[in-house]
């Protein structure tokens, strides 16, 4: 219940755009396993999206939005945020771990030539 709470609290930063790209991921994981939330979220982007209609009455609104296909939108493009996210930690990972072999490399083989040379 704890977490349904925090998860709660964070639902307007979420739609805002303004939650932290280090607690998307535990929000999104709740949402998709906790119906409860879910609905509670969707009830606050149907809100959001209502106000943001009204907002813009007077300019030209083709078609009412798809409440639902809205949030599934929004909730798969978090999805690919968040993969997109662990992709570039592992890639940095990777690039670091490939880096640190090249410089202890560099230095066996450098201290190679001093001793090849006698400096040491």
């Amino acid at each position: 219940m704890n977490r349904c709470m925090e998860t709660q609290a964070q639902i307007t930063d979420y739609i805002d755009g303004s939650l932290p790209p280090d607690k998307l991921e535990g929000f999104i994981d709740h949402i998709n396993s906790c119906e409860e939330c879910r609905e509670e979220l969707n009830i606050y982007y149907t809100l959001y999206l209502g106000i943001l209609q009204l907002e813009h009455e007077d300019e030209e609104v083709g078609e009412l939005y798809d409440l639902d296909g809205a949030l599934a939108e929004e909730l798969d493009h978090s999805e690919l945020l968040i993969k997109r996210r662990h992709f570039m930690q592992g890639l940095r990972y990777v690039i670091y771990t490939t880096a640190f072999w090249c410089i202890f490399l560099a230095v066996l083989f450098q201290l190679r030539i001093f001793a090849d040379l006698g400096v040491l």
